[in-house]
């Protein structure tokens, strides 16, 4: 969970801030969302490569690239106060967290049985929403005290005990299994039922799963990025109440991912809950044009319960989709390549949705665009469904 929060604590807090870092460093909406978009960008360019270390790299040692590598993230972003030294941090931050899905599924995949890896999946997906929960609450505050600096140091702070721990924590684990290694090899895990060989292609169930896994993740970030600054722009809130706003997606994004994550491991099959979250994040989406256009605010936090109830839980059912698709040997790869296409995802949904603020000055069409990708999510979900259903 540690892991998956870390990477992502730096773009929260970055969009907890967002109006103060418009404002402070003295650029346009679309500007801001390129910070965002440099994370993503170079996440999704490193992770197929990342996603095959992760199978032959220590885990000790991809946690402190996790870990350390938001830590520098956060370090230069508040020594030297500049957009360009901004966009150095995210890039960093991005080449971090690009680390995190590989990783934590292979423990997943290597550790958990397989009738718990669902709910394991769940749990450690949540650790996303743990980092959005914790920057919304804790950025604004001190965002409002101290400013950007502040507010990144005190990112940087939250790194050293998490470093220091997965450390720790894991070369203990690792003493312990080579103690208690048995002196005959233990059987080999159960491969899933489509899982491929090493050395042959990926199941196009994988590619699917890519596929939904990039349309999902240009609403979510759209919505994620630009929430805070909708609340202040928009709706007329405070920087510090609007980063409560965060804070409640947070909430609602932790149970939600570990609800779904049960309930994918209950069903088996990742294509129907995808299709209920693409309708989901539409409805949240039409919601927030109709609070813009009403100026009701009830229908602001309704359409943000959407959203982090549904369409920002897909990630757990995608992954689950990811470890039950291939043999063991090859989860790295499949993980790195969807998690290429959810960190491209990533990347260009706020600059969709922070060019037509730009263009319009209003949210309406941002909103309106990403909603589109929910729609295409829902028909790509479709067609795994029934490819799935034949191969089954």
């Amino acid at each position: 969970m540690a892991a998956m929060a870390a990477g992502p604590v730096f773009n929260y807090g970055v969009g907890a801030l967002s109006a103060t870092i418009v404002e402070s460093y003295g650029i346009t909406e679309g500007q801001y969302g390129f910070i965002i978009t440099a994370v993503f960008v170079v996440a999704g360019l490193a992770a197929p490569l990342l996603g095959v270390l992760a199978d032959r790299i220590d885990t000790r040692v991809q946690l402190t690239l996790i870990f350390g590598g938001v830590l520098v993230a956060f370090l230069l972003s508040a020594t030297w106060q500049s957009y360009a030294m901004l966009l150095v941090a995210a890039l960093i931050a991005g080449l971090a967290q690009s680390f995190s899905n590989p990783v934590t599924n292979r423990i997943v995949a290597q550790r958990v049985p397989l009738a718990q890896r669902s709910a394991w999946m769940g749990w450690k997906q949540s650790g996303v929403q743990v980092g959005l929960l914790v920057a919304g609450l804790t950025f604004p505050v001190a965002g409002a005290a101290f400013g950007w600096r502040g507010a990144a140091l005190f990112g940087a702070l939250l790194c050293v005990p998490l470093l220091v721990t997965g450390w720790t924590v894991v070369t203990r684990l690792q003493r312990r299994a080579r103690e208690n290694t048995p002196t005959t090899p233990p059987a080999p895990s159960p491969a899933a039922p489509s899982a491929t060989a090493s050395s042959g292609a990926l199941p196009p169930a994988v590619w699917l799963l890519t596929l939904t896994s990039f349309l999902n993740a240009v609403g979510t970030q759209g919505v994620n990025v630009y929430a805070s600054l909708f609340a202040v722009r928009a709706m007329g809130y405070t920087v510090t109440v609007a980063g409560l706003l965060l804070g409640a997606m947070g909430v609602i994004g932790i149970g939600s991912r570990i609800g779904w994550g049960r309930v994918s491991g209950r069903l088996g099959r990742p294509a129907p809950l995808i299709q209920v979250m693409s309708l989901g994040g539409i409805v949240g989406l039409g919601l927030l044009v109709l609070a813009e256009t009403t100026q009701q605010h009830w229908l602001m936090w309704l359409g943000v319960a959407f959203h982090a109830a549904l369409p920002l839980a897909a990630n757990v059912v995608i992954n689950s989709g990811i470890v039950a698709a291939v043999s063991g040997e090859r989860i790295g790869v499949a993980s790195g390549l969807v998690a290429t296409g959810m960190y491209l995802g990533f990347a260009l949904g706020p600059v969709v949705v922070g060019q037509l603020v730009d263009l319009t000055e209003a949210f309406t069409a941002g909103w309106a665009a990403v909603a589109g990708a929910y729609v295409l999510c829902f028909v790509a979900a479709l067609v795994l469904g029934r490819v799935q259903a034949r191969r089954a």
